[in-house]
């Protein structure tokens, strides 16, 4: 077992988000987050962890959700599910999960009136997901028919209406970490400094802001490694692994992926040059003395 160096847990394990997120003895923390996360928009005074956690269908998809009643300073409630892990086709199994929440809602009988809590989904992510763009943080909610169509086709829709968004009931937060790049005196905002401590935690052998707000100190607290009992020591020892080992598999077919499209783009590029040259009235001849490429593979390219 490799040894370990971390002052503090890494939020990416499944150890450290629990640790950091998921204990009612510190439930104070996931409070200040999420008011964090949504500040100007509401104050959330309680929560509840509906369950503890969730299990992915499947044993080899197996992940941490937490789904969180949450009660908001004006009596209203909603709720919060977290998930910090990478899958395939993470943003629709996302959706398919905070579906889920919105579901496990129905009551059986006549009397249910379709009524439910808003849920909003909230995703750490140590990496970055095609189609959520290049800021650190995007929201998505119910869409409108904008999203899916293009200005001719709307135009020629059968039925002119007002397009409106439908409806406050779905919302997905997703927090790309690796796309935010501020600097510990940088960070002003309670968000920016949340992202930035989750983004850097177990790389720090302190946590700034201890001496200006509690909950800092008390993040500092519950996520010291050197506090760990002999038997989670243990845990997190494992989940290191675990995580480390499938962080080195991702970066390798990452990096075979970059050089598989590197070698196709530069067979496209090479084939477009050989199709303008031949288009001109290069011979066969004269464009592989000009490429460098054999006569058959440049009428191989030209085909």
């Amino acid at each position: 077992m490799e040894s370990m160096t971390e002052v503090f847990v890494n939020p990416f394990t499944d150890f450290g988000f629990k640790r950091i997120f998921g204990q009612d003895d510190t439930k104070g923390l996931l409070i200040s987050f999420l008011n964090a996360l949504f500040e100007g928009e509401c104050v959330i005074c309680d929560l509840e962890y509906r369950d503890k956690e969730q299990i992915a269908q499947t044993q080899h998809e197996r992940c941490v959700i937490y789904d969180i009643y949450c009660t908001l300073q004006d009596g209203r409630q909603l709720i919060v599910e977290m998930q910090n892990k990478k899958q395939v086709n993470f943003d629709d199994r996302a959706l398919y999960y905070a579906s889920r929440s919105i579901d496990a809602q129905g009551q059986k009988g006549d009397r249910w009136r379709f009524g439910f809590y808003p849920v909003i989904g909230v995703y750490f992510m140590n990496f970055c997901e095609e189609g959520l763009g290049y800021a650190y943080r995007a929201d998505f909610g119910v869409t409108n028919l904008k999203s899916f169509f293009s200005h001719e086709e709307l135009e020629h829709r059968p039925v002119q209406s007002q397009i409106i968004p439908f409806a406050n009931k779905l919302r997905m937060v997703f927090l790309q970490l690796p796309m935010f790049d501020k600097t510990e005196e940088e960070c002003q905002t309670s968000i920016e400094k949340w992202v930035y401590l989750m983004k850097n935690m177990n790389k720090l052998d302190h946590l700034p802001w201890t001496d200006e707000d509690p909950v800092y100190a008390e993040l500092a607290k519950v996520s010291n490694v050197a506090a760990l009992s002999p038997e989670d020591r243990i845990i997190y020892e494992e989940n290191l692994r675990i995580y480390r080992d499938n962080l080195a598999t991702n970066q390798a077919a990452f990096e075979a992926g970059v050089k598989e499209g590197h070698e196709a783009g530069v067979k496209e590029g090479m084939k477009r040059m050989v199709t303008n040259m031949s288009q001109k009235g290069f011979t066969d001849e004269a464009i592989a003395d000009a490429t460098g490429l054999s006569i058959d593979e440049v009428r191989e390219l030209n085909e």
